[in-house]
């Protein structure tokens, strides 16, 4: 999944590069969808369209997201960015 969206585009859309940035938190904390879905007060089919890049969260559910994971919400956003400007 993370390789097909840096394949889409040069740059990534912020919404795709969001997406590999949760995936690649929730995989690293060992968490299910369903697991983080529940932890965020979300349906995990609504998890798994965001880290498809398929849908975009709102800034609270964005912020929900990352209080589940335990990141801060400004450092999902920086590393969003990074991700965003990072060369293929």
């Amino acid at each position: 999944m993370l390789q097909r969206l840096r394949m889409r585009r040069r740059r990534l859309e912020f919404s795709d590069a969001f997406a590999v940035v949760l995936q690649r938190h929730r995989e690293a904390k060992g968490l299910s969808k369903q697991a983080l879905a529940q932890k965020a007060g979300l349906h995990q089919t609504y998890v798994g369209m965001i880290e498809r890049g398929l849908s975009n969260p709102s800034l609270d559910t964005a912020n929900a997201l990352a209080e589940a994971l335990e990141v801060p919400f400004a450092k999902l956003i920086a590393e969003t960015e990074a991700e965003r400007k990072a060369p293929n």
